[in-house]
């Protein structure tokens, strides 16, 4: 297994060829991959979650549930795309509600902080905070590919509402101006102080997915934000790891300006050396995580890390036939379970993956594994 350190990112290295590649082709493996399976996983994931009472926010009748980046977010980003590769144009159950109540909570922004709807945390000012800027990003994103899902030809008087939130919420000012106050809960990767990049690389895509949302030079005060956004992304490259470093990559393909040709190739190289010898990938390798009660990081291949780098590696054009992708793809087709899922592993405890708990990681994997198949 290679090592990388990705604080030092940016060291001068030789070019790689245009293949992307160091290794040989990938064995043959499994031909294909159980697409019904893996959508009826996500669906049950979305039934679950959307039943479970702590994800519950605000009253009877404009009761939600909380946005999660374990399961909400992945369910918005992949199912529609599941759904496209099998041929099925209606959205399912939990698309739709999913869209309905972020529609319902961009359009009752400013009474969130109330029982009626409630905010993702308010237990504290500083929750409070967090919480708002966490929200408009995610409404943005959910509603951003909803548009582009759905092919409108630009964004919905809702998405619009969306991104009208999320500038709001932007900050303007100090160290962080271009981002936004993130949820902390110090549980990697998602939650934790680092995720305030995750969050900002975020929008980025927000941004540069919905149809004919963002022109440049057509409305002053977006320009000036976007830029805003641009300046924090670059400005603290850098110092993140290389779970950030794989979301500002697929950010760099939506939004322009982010990275230069060689800054982009060393991310790319960087994440190809992470390759593991039986074709995948490990969340761990993406940073310095430490577990809460002191047990060893896992050090077998996942089903997260594998579909997402190789989700974001496609997406910037790296083709499916080159031999690391190849290999991936080939690990994913291989390592799918009966029930539909792949496997993710936290970074911050060792969970037993059948439990609900357990599932979290899984659900973010099998999305991002849906993802990186169905280029």
């Amino acid at each position: 297994m290679h090592r990388t350190s990705w604080g030092k990112v940016f060291v001068v290295i030789a070019v790689v060829a245009p293949s992307l590649s160091v290794s040989a082709v990938a064995d043959d493996g499994p031909a294909d991959w159980k697409k019904e399976d893996a959508g009826r996983y996500l669906d049950d994931r979305a039934r679950a979650w959307f039943a479970f009472a702590d994800a519950g926010r605000g009253s009877t009748d404009t009761k939600t549930r909380c946005v999660s980046c374990h399961t909400v977010i992945p369910f918005a980003l992949a199912r529609p795309a599941l759904r496209k590769l099998t041929g099925v144009d209606q959205p399912t159950e939990f698309e739709e509600k999913l869209v309905s109540q972020t529609r319902l909570r961009v359009a009752h922004w400013d009474e969130l902080d109330s029982p009626k709807f409630q905010l993702l945390y308010d237990f504290d000012e500083r929750k409070k905070r967090e919480s708002w800027g966490t929200e408009s990003v995610l409404n943005a994103v959910i509603l951003a590919f909803d548009d582009h899902y759905r092919g409108q030809p630009g964004p919905s008087d809702s998405t619009r509402q969306a991104f009208a939130n999320m500038w709001r919420t932007q900050i303007a000012e100090g160290s962080h101006r271009g981002s936004w106050v993130w949820l902390d809960f110090g549980l990697e990767p998602w939650e934790s102080p680092g995720a305030r990049y995750f969050g900002a690389a975020l929008a980025a895509i927000a941004v540069g997915t919905v149809p004919n949302y963002f022109t440049p030079g057509a409305d002053s005060d977006v320009d000036q934000k976007v830029q805003l956004l641009r300046s924090y992304l670059i400005d603290h490259l850098a110092e993140q790891n290389g779970f950030n470093q794989t979301w500002l990559l697929w950010a760099s393909h939506r939004l322009d300006g982010l990275l230069t040709p060689e800054r982009r190739q060393v991310i790319v190289r960087n994440l190809l050396e992470l390759q593991q010898t039986d074709g995948g990938w490990r969340l761990a390798s993406l940073g310095t995580f430490t577990r809460k009660n002191g047990t060893p990081q896992d050090e077998t291949s996942d089903g997260f890390a594998t579909g997402f780098v190789l989700h974001v590696l496609q997406t910037i054009g790296v083709s499916k036939d080159d031999p690391k992708i190849a290999q991936g793809l080939t690990w994913l087709r291989a390592n799918q379970e009966e029930s539909g899922e792949w496997r993710g592993s936290s970074v911050n405890i060792k969970r037993d993956p059948v439990t609900n708990v357990g599932r979290l990681m899984s659900d973010a994997a099998t999305a991002f594994a849906i993802l990186a198949l169905s280029h």
